[in-house]
């Protein structure tokens, strides 16, 4: 296995661990340089060159906003939450220092479009105000009631003649 691979395999397997877009979206910003733009992994650099790793993490980082773009309102409530939960605190009060402070902004890759930045900082807004207001609404298990309770055409009852 040559090194791309090698790097290939190494970036998948950490997103895979993540399993849904959100934290892997986390994960990827975290990798990027806040004052230069640069991807880093200090481990990944000793198998490929810091030019490739920028490359490939980069990449990686525009696909993953591009799936955490398609998710819809409820989704990207779970995705929160279950990445608040993570974190020291209620997920009202993390989420109400979200909306404040917006660290999401930091999430976006450069090189996305303005209208996909000005989508996706209005999707983190709306679920980070849902989860501020109603944090248990987004309980996987009150989720489930609530959708078993959707509304919907009633049976009628049948009339014996």
């Amino acid at each position: 296995m040559d090194s791309a691979d090698r790097l290939s395999a190494l970036l998948q397997r950490s997103l895979d661990a993540l399993q849904a877009p959100f934290p892997q979206l986390v994960f990827l910003s975290s990798l990027r340089d806040p004052y230069t733009g640069r991807y880093l992994h200090e481990g990944w650099a000793t198998i490929e060159s810091a030019q490739e790793v920028h490359s490939r993490i980069r990449q990686t980082h525009l696909a993953v906003f591009q799936r955490v773009l398609q998710s819809s309102l409820a989704e990207m409530c779970l995705q929160l939450q279950s990445h608040f939960q993570t974190l020291e605190g209620e997920t009202s009060t993390v989420a109400k220092l979200w909306l404040e402070a917006e660290p999401f902004r930091e999430m976006m890759p450069i090189g996305c479009w303005p209208l996909e930045r000005k989508f996706f900082i209005a999707q983190m807004t709306s679920a980070l105000a849902a989860l501020a207001r109603c944090p248990d609404l987004w309980h996987p298990l009150a989720r489930s009631a609530w959708l078993a309770q959707r509304p919907g055409p009633q049976p009628q009852p049948r009339r014996e003649i």
